[in-house]
């Protein structure tokens, strides 16, 4: 099994939501969103991407958790 380094997250509706992603809602057509991301949506990008294993983290930035 190949083996790589990531730092995934399966976002929050806050998390999405923040304004610090503001630039990159704009620069993909995104809006913020109304309802929390599926896990299923996480899981079936990693299948697409053929990763088995994730380890993801949880969010503590300048403002906190």
């Amino acid at each position: 099994m190949p083996v790589i380094d990531a730092w995934m997250r399966h976002p929050t509706l806050r998390h999405s939501n923040h304004e610090m992603f503001e630039s990159l809602r704009r620069w993909t057509g995104r809006r913020l969103l109304e309802e929390p991301l599926p896990v299923k949506a996480t899981m079936a990008a990693m299948a697409t991407a053929d990763v088995e294993v994730g380890l993801s983290a949880a969010w503590y930035g300048p403002q906190g958790a």
